[in-house]
């Protein structure tokens, strides 16, 4: 496929949360951080970057879900299947040419590295992510253009479910982040541990 063009600004950002947060052992998208909860931090993180915010998740957590301040929330095309088949839900649904693509554990999202990816897909690129120097390609953030679609589905189709397949794929650009104080938007809160430093951070910075 060719490069894409996008002339059009606007952007839509899509949190998902349709995970089985089995390192977790509950689900984390509902662990309290200061007034909020973790993915309430997460949105409000991303609201600045985008034009909308879309969550989605699964049959189970869609109730609670909808009780959140964004603009829709989506189900997985099909549950189980990885966070591949939940970009390809957003992809199927959106209504915007480029979409950015965050976990729902992701609480330090930065926007300035957000804005990075939009602009190399402005340029002509279908699918954007950024690697960290030690730690190499990271799947989220993540954006990608409507273009993607397509490629995503056929990766699906051929049994993939790990983002990392995508952004091995000729369409997609991986940069390197080399500003340092970008480098923790891409992690993620996976253990209770990782929830204890979070939750006292955030004690410490408040």
């Amino acid at each position: 496929m060719s490069p894409v063009t996008c002339h059009l600004s606007l952007v839509t950002g899509f949190v998902l949360a349709g995970g089985r947060s089995s390192r977790m052992g509950q689900e984390k998208a509902w662990l309290p951080l200061g007034p909020r909860t973790l993915i309430e931090s997460v949105i409000e993180r991303l609201r600045p970057a985008v034009d909308r915010v879309v969550v989605i998740g699964n049959s189970a957590n869609a109730t609670r879900l909808r009780t959140l301040r964004v603009s829709e929330v989506l189900i997985d095309a099909a549950p189980g299947c990885g966070p591949l088949m939940g970009v390809f839900t957003g992809l199927m649904h959106t209504a915007t040419p480029l979409n950015v693509f965050v976990s729902c554990d992701m609480p330090w999202i930065e926007g300035r590295l957000i804005e990075q990816l939009l602009t190399a897909c402005r340029g002509g690129t279908a699918i954007a992510a950024g690697a960290h120097p030690d730690d190499g390609p990271q799947p989220f953030p993540l954006v990608c253009h409507t273009a993607a679609c397509r490629t995503i589905g056929a990766l699906l189709d051929a049994g993939e479910r790990a983002l990392q397949a995508l952004l091995r794929h000729p369409q997609a650009s991986v940069a390197a982040v080399e500003d340092p104080t970008l480098w923790r938007s891409f992690a993620n809160v996976n253990t209770a541990a990782d929830y204890a430093r979070l939750a006292h951070e955030h004690t410490l910075a408040h």
